[in-house]
């Protein structure tokens, strides 16, 4: 990994979408993540929740009440990638939540930051008739992110007068070779009732502790009705791991 991290650092968070204008639900079919049913499952059949094991990291505040439980900082394609896995420990939805990293070197220098939003794929919509619909962790369940020494803060806020609704839903996924690598198959399905733009999945393959091991994705430029549905295949990673969490997310008008 370079000695730098500055150049093409990505962060991708599994946490919760952000955004009152997106819409997400995460992939229930297996309690967070179907075992994959095709390709071979890499060498992440470990326990590790961070990788490096010996890279040193804080949060610099603490408040908000999100945890970060599990990382892994690899040498993508075109630099550092870092994803990281966050639990809501607080007693309220944490909304529109996002994580932000510095990263610094041994010498304690200040290199990069970088930051990410939070995927859950729970929705919470306003109960004062409004209509409003926005993105939050419940308290207990986790989100992740793709994005020396780390240091990180947990931008977020809780919001009065929401309650949870249903969203968007992935299913049957499947996993499929493309060349050394693997890639995702699924139908996403619209359970608004109205109409979303520009759907969009991320699938986070992750070890046997829901540590996250890369993340592929699917866009799409189609509308999709309510109640219809989108079948999706992702961009490919090199580990499937032992299983995986999914996202949806799509534009309201």
């Amino acid at each position: 990994m370079p000695s730098k991290l500055s150049v093409a650092l990505r962060a991708i968070v599994f946490l919760l979408p952000l955004a009152c204008s997106e819409s997400s639900g995460a992939d229930t079919t297996g309690g967070g993540g179907n075992a994959p049913s095709g390709g071979a499952a890499g060498s992440s059949g470990d326990d590790r929740l961070f990788v490096p094991e010996d890279l040193p990291h804080a949060e610099l505040n603490g408040e908000g009440g999100l945890t970060l439980i599990a990382l892994s900082l690899i040498d993508g394609d075109t630099g550092p990638e870092l994803f990281a896995t966050i639990r809501n420990d607080g007693t309220t939805p944490s909304c529109e939540a996002g994580l932000l990293m510095d990263f610094y070197d041994k010498s304690d220098l200040l290199v990069g930051s970088t930051s990410g939003v939070l995927e859950s794929g729970k929705l919470y919509q306003f109960t004062d008739g409004s209509g409003v619909v926005i993105s939050c962790v419940p308290p207990g369940e986790v989100a992740m992110t793709e994005l020396g020494r780390l240091q990180y803060t947990f931008p977020a806020f809780t919001v009065d007068g929401i309650a949870p609704i249903a969203g968007l839903a992935v299913s049957g996924i499947q996993t499929v070779a493309r060349g050394a690598e693997s890639a995702y198959t699924g139908t996403l399905t619209n359970g608004l009732d109205v109409a979303v733009q520009e759907p969009k999945v991320t699938v986070f393959p992750v070890n046997r502790v829901e540590r996250p091991l890369g993340a592929a994705t699917s866009s799409g430029a189609a509308d999709v009705s309510p109640g219809g549905t989108w079948a999706f295949e992702t961009s490919t990673v090199a580990d499937l791991g032992t299983s995986y969490v999914a996202f949806p997310r799509a534009s309201i008008p």
